[in-house]
């Protein structure tokens, strides 16, 4: 620690786990969104309606709500290195798998199995992060993790509409494609995943041992002062913060998931061609990526999380409803979808230090999984409640106002749920 500032080291810890974990979750996210360029013409080819379409990207969360909590419960028992390794293995198996889908029925059980493969990923790096990066650097790391997967919406929709171009080659078409050239680089990080994660720093062997000490040391000590909070899953449920805390995630995630699977049959509907399409599906993502960062940023710099958080939500659902106001205006729509992107994306990774913050590095595997299971229900909800909107409405309009006042009551609870993170933070603050 002599030659080198704890800032220094926690770069080099940064550098070595953040772009790893980061593409895994880019990966990640590309496994499970491809789904949605694929439907440009998978819904055609398989003659699936907007309802049925919904029904089998939903169905993906069934699983992965249902299987959060047993999965970061065995990355504890094995580790990350072993955990994690074959998590990324699994999902990109079942997410190849989706190229052989011939009906609604297989649809359903193949995004149902992506659903348990890919369970653990999120929430068990989550968890990871706060055994690595003390608090007062956590939220900049969850900001360039995150950023990752807005990364993998803006620069996939177009990697996808231009495999969407192989229609035919080797006698397959252009969708089934998709889900199995996008399914090839999860392989090779389950591969080296070994390689590059360690389960704690004290087997940080790229560390000196004094930088090893102080970090293991400086983790601990933060354990210690939050003594008062370990809580056991049920209990961490029972928690009214982190009811609070679900409660507001359930609602923001409505509407990222309309934006996540229905982004490009919007843009689409305003007579823009596939390839457009999946260019402009870029543009939201895109900013996104820059919300994430400088948002997540920000709050490291205050060590304010509650109204960073309150304040994107806000913005995020008054884009989703003026999108709703001005469907089929171009310029309007779009706009307003560029807003959503920024603002729920910048949301996400300074919302998961509400938890942390809260109830300590000790319970926040409890508190992350619970919180991220309940609230992935929207994974499966929201498109099935777009999806059925669509469809008796023939537009996307009542469907965008309906998740945009979903945001606006989750920004209502966030400052409620907040509420206790602050009184914690002076008490520890204190100590």
């Amino acid at each position: 620690m002599a030659d080198r500032s704890e800032a220094d080291i926690m770069r080099q810890v940064a550098w070595r786990l953040l772009p790893f974990l980061g593409i895994g979750y880019y990966v990640n996210a590309l496994d499970r969104s491809n789904i949605a360029v694929a439907a440009l013409t998978m819904n055609r080819s398989l003659g699936f309606t907007a309802a049925e379409y919904g029904l089998g990207a939903g169905a993906f969360f069934w699983s992965y709500i249902l299987f959060q909590v047993p999965s970061n419960v065995l990355l504890k028992r094995y580790g990350a290195r072993r955990w994690l390794s074959t998590i990324i293995l699994a999902w990109a198996l079942c997410s190849a798998a989706t190229a052989l889908v011939t009906g609604v029925m297989s649809f359903v059980v193949v995004r149902f199995l992506l659903g348990v493969a890919e369970a653990g990923y999120f929430s068990g790096v989550i968890f990871f992060l706060t055994c690595w990066f003390p608090d007062r650097y956590r939220g900049r790391a969850m900001g360039v993790f995150y950023a990752f997967a807005a990364a993998a919406v803006s620069t996939g929709a177009p990697i996808s509409g231009n495999i969407l171009i192989l229609h035919g080659w080797l006698g397959l078409q252009g969708w089934q494609w998709i889900f199995l050239l996008e399914a090839a680089p999860a392989v090779l990080i389950a591969c080296a995943a070994p390689f590059v994660l360690r389960d704690r720093p004290a087997d940080a062997n790229w560390l000196r041992p004094e930088e090893r000490e102080w970090l293991q040391s400086t983790l601990a000590a933060e354990q210690a002062r939050s003594g008062e909070r370990q809580l056991s899953p049920w209990a961490a449920l029972r928690s009214a913060p982190v009811i609070l805390m679900t409660a507001a995630y359930l609602l923001i995630g409505f509407g990222v998931y309309a934006n996540v699977f229905f982004l490009p049959l919007m843009i689409k509907d305003l007579g823009f061609s596939n390839l457009v399409t999946s260019y402009l599906s870029a543009m939201p993502a895109a900013l996104g990526v820059l919300g994430m960062v400088l948002v997540s940023r920000s709050s490291d710099r205050t060590g304010e999380r509650v109204w960073h958080v309150t304040l994107c939500t806000l913005a995020a659902g008054v884009g989703l409803v003026l999108a709703g106001v001005f469907t089929g205006n171009r310029i309007a729509e779009l706009g307003s979808l560029c807003v959503v992107g920024f603002a729920i994306s910048a949301a996400l990774p300074t919302f998961w230090n509400l938890p942390t913050a809260y109830l300590g590095p000790a319970a926040a595997a409890a508190g992350i999984a619970v919180i991220n299971s309940v609230g992935n229900i929207a994974g499966y909800a929201a498109p099935q409640l777009v999806g059925i909107l669509r469809d008796r409405t023939g537009s996307y309009s009542i469907a965008l106002v309906v998740v945009g006042a979903m945001s606006v009551v989750a920004a209502g609870l966030l400052p409620f749920a907040g509420a206790p993170v602050r009184a914690t933070q002076l008490r520890r603050a204190a100590v």
